[in-house]
């Protein structure tokens, strides 16, 4: 038999999400030296916490919990830029 607590109930409370676009222009400022890497770059005070060549060594070389508050995104090559993104009849 399950006993009930009088009380209130806990409420949960979601976060409000961080906003990426200072870690955006981070990445915009090192653009080039950053070409065709991943990179996860912190979104409150923007800096570098890991770079890779392929996203699973991005996520293995990390701790889960510092790519929580970092925006990961792949940085073009400058060959990767001119090719046609999408479907080959959007080409």
């Amino acid at each position: 038999m399950a006993r009930v607590l009088l009380g209130t109930a806990p409420q949960i409370v979601a976060q409000a999400p961080l906003d990426p676009s200072a870690a955006r222009a981070w990445i915009e400022a090192h653009y080039e030296a950053l070409r065709g890497q991943w990179v996860a770059v912190r979104l409150e005070e923007p800096a570098l916490v890991a770079s890779a060549s392929t996203l699973s060594q991005l996520l293995e070389g990390c701790d889960p919990l510092e790519l929580k508050t970092c925006l990961v995104h792949y940085v073009y090559t400058v060959e990767q830029e001119h090719q046609p993104i999408g479907p080959w009849w959007q080409r």
